[in-house]
């Protein structure tokens, strides 16, 4: 395990594309001197920066537009929903400020139904194992 960070940023002549990167030190926050150039977002330290970046993939797969650049075709608010809502041991580290109300509030809704969503599939599969723990316990005493 690696400990690191995910940053998100965006480009304003690229609306809409958000690159998730990651570094061992915390990238610059600093707004772009150009308003031409790419923008720091949301910065966030996890303990396994290597799986984050798997989990980021994971959940955005269908998004990707170069995995070699880390491009992804989704709004902020939903990339940084993404991060927040993964189960991996992490803090978020910065949240540009010039964000508004409403990023903020799409970005907290995004969120809870990401974790939802995460639930659900946990029980289902749950529900799974104790299905064959209860099958394999009626094969044991003879009655399946």
């Amino acid at each position: 395990m690696k400990t690191g960070y995910l940053y998100l940023q965006t480009h304003p002549d690229h609306p809409g594309i958000v690159r998730f990167l990651t570094r061992d030190t915390k990238p610059d926050t600093d707004p772009a001197s150009d308003s031409h150039e790419p923008a720091v977002r949301y910065v966030a330290r996890f303990i396994d920066i290597e799986a984050a970046q798997m989990h980021v993939q994971n959940n955005l797969r269908h998004q990707l537009i170069d995995i070699d650049t880390h491009m992804y075709r989704t709004s902020l608010p939903e990339a940084m929903a993404v991060v927040e809502s993964d189960d991996l041991k992490h803090e978020r580290i910065w949240l540009d400020p010039s964000l508004g109300e409403q990023e903020l509030g799409l970005m907290e809704q995004s969120t809870r139904v990401l974790r939802s969503k995460a639930r659900r599939f946990d029980r289902l599969w749950q529900g799974v194992g104790i299905m064959f723990v209860v099958l394999l316990v009626l094969r044991a005493l003879g009655l399946f």
